[in-house]
């Protein structure tokens, strides 16, 4: 992972790069009650200590939606640590989706992660749960 210092205005300093300075904005991301062990529950049963990836899925039949998947963070990823966890995202999505919202639900019938965001990416928006793909 880079290496960064964060600063109180929700910015930080990568100095990855040939000690060379870059400042990215953190994205928002807000994780609503117990979606963050439910996360990090799953990926201490799967022994996976990666960041997790909000992205974009398309299931074929409807309009994107907003998921999870395990992955490696790149240099023009965005990123944040929120309880334990570190999310990461490409700054075209967060540009598309704003700030986004992670919950977990588990109802009779539906049981998994919801992503919402503020701008939202299609009509479906938090219809749909889905799993952390790995």
């Amino acid at each position: 992972m880079e290496q960064c210092k964060l600063f109180s205005d929700g910015k930080f300093v990568d100095s990855a790069k040939g000690g060379s300075k870059m400042e990215r904005t953190i994205p928002q991301v807000k994780l609503e009650s117990g979606a963050g062990r439910a996360a990090s529950r799953f990926l201490k049963e799967k022994g996976i200590s990666l960041p997790l990836r909000i992205d974009l899925r398309f299931t074929g039949c409807c309009d994107a939606s907003l998921g999870l998947r395990v992955d490696d963070i790149s240099t023009s990823d965005l990123y944040v640590e929120l309880e334990g966890l570190t999310f990461i995202v490409d700054p075209d999505v967060y540009n598309l989706a704003g700030e986004i919202t992670i919950n977990y639900l588990e109802e009779e019938g539906r049981k998994g992660f919801l992503l919402t965001s503020e701008r939202p990416v299609s009509e479906w928006e938090g219809f749909g749960v889905s799993d952390i793909q790995v």
